[in-house]
């Protein structure tokens, strides 16, 4: 009786746990996020934003931590989260945004292109409330450009849009590029996230628990089959 009781309580344990481990399954075979230097423009230049323009909000004209830029651009706290509406009703990620006037912000990121992996690209875009200009965004690899697309957002708001390029081997070892661009009076960028479809490497505690799930199941495997 005992020893019934102890396998029905292995078993009690072990596919719950077997059953925790699938969920974390798909976590494995899932797009993987390559890392962006300073993604959402949080990280302000020493001294801050220095210029104001009406309550919590400020701006800088100048270099952007981490991205390169060409023309006028720079960083700017809108200050919606502080209830001024004059120029967004709301920020997407944190407080700050990045700026283009009729120019282009860029980064390069670290890994390279490589063959038939997907890469892709998801950039808010914002349209101001007193000059509702958008910007836009372009995934570049190598010698390869994919332009992002999405929903144009209604003033004072914000879109994602997004760029879906796939490696060849004519651009295999390239750089890959982030660029942000606007023709207009302004283009507003925030929350940058790329990604690529290669398997990601499983974490040790996601194998620990597949593992223990197995071991609580064993006993029952020896009993069904004789070993």
């Amino acid at each position: 009786m005992r020893k019934s009781l102890w396998k029905a309580s292995k078993l009690l344990v072990g596919i719950p746990i077997l059953l925790c481990a699938m969920l974390f399954v798909p976590s494995i075979i899932a797009q993987t996020v390559i890392s962006v230097d300073n993604p959402s423009f949080e990280t302000l230049p020493i001294g801050g934003l220095p210029f104001g323009c009406g309550t919590g909000c400020s701006y800088i004209i100048g270099a952007i931590a981490g991205w390169t830029g060409v023309g006028s651009f720079g960083q700017f706290q809108p200050g919606s989260v502080d209830g001024n509406f004059t120029y967004f009703n709301s920020v997407p990620d944190g407080s700050t945004v990045a700026y283009s006037n009729g120019g282009t912000i860029s980064q390069i990121v670290v890994p390279t292109v490589q063959n038939g992996v997907t890469y892709t690209l998801q950039v808010d875009i914002g349209a101001r409330n007193d000059f509702p200009d958008t910007g836009t965004a372009d995934l570049m690899l190598g010698g390869t450009t994919c332009a992002a697309t999405g929903s144009a957002p209604s003033p004072g708001d914000w879109s994602v849009f997004t760029a879906t390029c796939t490696g060849t081997a004519a651009d295999a070892g390239d750089p890959i590029t982030i660029q942000l661009n606007s023709s207009g009076d302004q283009g507003d960028f925030d929350e940058v996230v790329l990604s690529d479809n290669l398997p990601a490497t499983p974490e040790p505690s996601t194998l620990i628990l597949f593992g223990t799930g197995l071991l609580g199941l064993a006993p029952f495997r020896r009993k069904l089959f004789g070993r």
